[in-house]
C-alpha cells in the first residue's frame, strides 16, 4: 500500500476510535485533569504528525498557512469527535471542555510546528 498520508490516516482513526471506544473500558487515573491533559496530548499528537507530513519534509511557499489549515482542522475534528460521543454513543458524554483541551492541544501543536519551521535551518531554507 503506497499511502502517502498513511501516519496522518492512522492518527486520526486512532484518535476516533480512542473518542468513540466506551469510556469503562479505560483505567481510572489518579492525576487531576487527566481526561483533560489525555485530549491535547492526542491532539497535539495529531497535529504535529499531519504537519510532518502533510509539508515538512517537501518545499512550502505558505507554510505559515498550511499549519493554520492543519490546526483548524484537529480543532474541528475535536468537536466533531465530542458531538458523536455526545449523539452517537451510548456509552460517552460530549463536553464541551473536552473539546476545549482538543482545541488547545491542536493550537500547540500548531506551535509546535511553527517554531520547527522557524528555528530549523533545513525547513527555512526549503520555502
Amino acid at each position: 500500500m503506497n499511502n502517502k498520508y498513511f501516519f496522518s490516516t492512522l492518527i486520526v482513526l486512532l484518535v476516533t476510535g480512542l473518542s468513540l471506544f466506551p469510556a469503562q473500558e479505560f483505567p481510572e487515573v489518579d492525576v487531576q485533569f487527566a481526561d483533560k491533559w489525555a485530549h491535547w496530548i492526542m491532539y497535539a499528537t495529531m497535529t504535529v504528525v499531519i504537519g510532518i507530513e502533510q509539508g515538512l519534509k517537501k518545499p512550502v511557499n505558505a507554510w505559515g498557512t498550511r499549519i493554520a489549515v492543519i490546526a483548524v482542522f484537529a480543532a474541528l475534528w475535536g468537536a466533531l469527535m465530542e458531538l458523536c460521543q455526545a449523539y452517537l454513543t451510548t456509552t460517552r458524554i460530549g463536553d464541551i471542555m473536552d473539546a476545549a483541551a482538543n482545541t488547545f492541544g491542536a493550537l500547540c501543536g500548531a506551535l509546535v510546528l511553527f517554531l520547527a519551521y522557524k528555528t530549523i535551518p533545513r525547513l527555512k531554507d526549503t520555502e
